[in-house]
């Protein structure tokens, strides 16, 4: 018997965010040509939305956009949750940059800067190189720190991604908050509801399996009154799309703007909330 091809690995996904059409346009051709898929951007807004709808496999950023200050927004992207330390950003400047302007966009989280006119070959064979090595941090953290089973956090990734959060919702003044979900009725196989939350979270959410009925939710910039909504919205898609006959059981709890969020107290909280019910 033959077996049976899986589905085809998609090309990795490059975000173009360059504020010129025709220069934006140009390098979208090239890269495609050269085997990847692209979205494209032209302002810090659209780059933002991009990021969060697509999380990309690579960015070429102009390095004009969202200033002053010079390379802010190369942080900004740094800083966000969604975005992964193992993306590679290449900047694009259409002035050559000073050495020292050069080591400030490698402080800001660049991992190269192209001046033009750009030499096409090797952009690609850097990317390429660059893409490959991302892909490859991918698949090993997704087998370290994801269920292979249901694709969520396992407790590990779960710990991890809730620290980087907290982290990030505490040096920006942003409000963390975390439910957990229980079906109440489990009856020893969940994997249709752990897939339907995988389907329906967000992308900006940590989302992972806490226990045999149990599923954590950690949500960045989500105040009292937002994961209200949350919990609303989320239980009654995951109830649908997992085809349940009984709503889902939450238990929540949040961390104000400016505090210092504990993870493990907010998951403690949410959980005794949920057991209180």
């Amino acid at each position: 018997m033959t077996a049976r091809a899986g589905p085809p690995t998609p090309s990795p996904l490059i975000l173009v965010a360059i504020h010129d059409e025709t220069f934006r346009r140009a390098l979208q051709s090239v890269l495609v040509a050269g085997g990847f898929r692209v979205v494209t951007a032209e302002d810090a807004e659209s780059t933002v939305s991009q990021v969060h709808r697509e999380v990309p496999d690579g960015v070429l950023l102009d390095a004009t956009i969202a200033q002053p200050p010079r390379f802010a927004f190369c942080r900004t992207l740094r800083a966000d949750p969604v975005f992964s330390p193992a993306i590679p950003i290449i900047l694009t400047s259409v002035d050559r940059l000073l050495h020292a302007e050069r080591l400030e966009a490698l402080r800001a989280g660049a991992w190269e800067v192209h001046s033009e006119p750009l030499d096409a070959e090797e952009l690609l064979l850097r990317l390429g190189a660059y893409v490959q090595a991302k892909l490859a941090m991918d698949r090993v953290t997704a087998g370290s720190l994801v269920d292979r089973t249901s694709g969520l956090y396992n407790a590990a990734g779960l710990a991890r991604r809730s620290e980087e959060l907290a982290a990030f919702s505490s040096r920006h003044g942003l409000p963390l908050s975390c439910v957990v979900f229980r079906d109440a009725q489990h009856d020893g196989d969940d994997n249709e509801v752990a897939g339907a939350f995988k389907q329906e979270g967000r992308i900006s959410d940590a989302i992972g399996r806490v226990g045999p009925d149990e599923f954590a939710v950690f949500a960045p910039a989500t105040d009292e009154a937002a994961v209200a909504r949350l919990v609303e919205r989320l239980g009654q898609k995951v109830v649908a799309r997992a085809g349940l006959a009984r709503p889902l059981q939450a238990g929540v709890s949040s961390a104000p703007p400016g505090s210092r969020p504990d993870p493990r107290e907010l998951l403690a909280r949410a959980r005794g909330a949920l057991d209180a019910r």
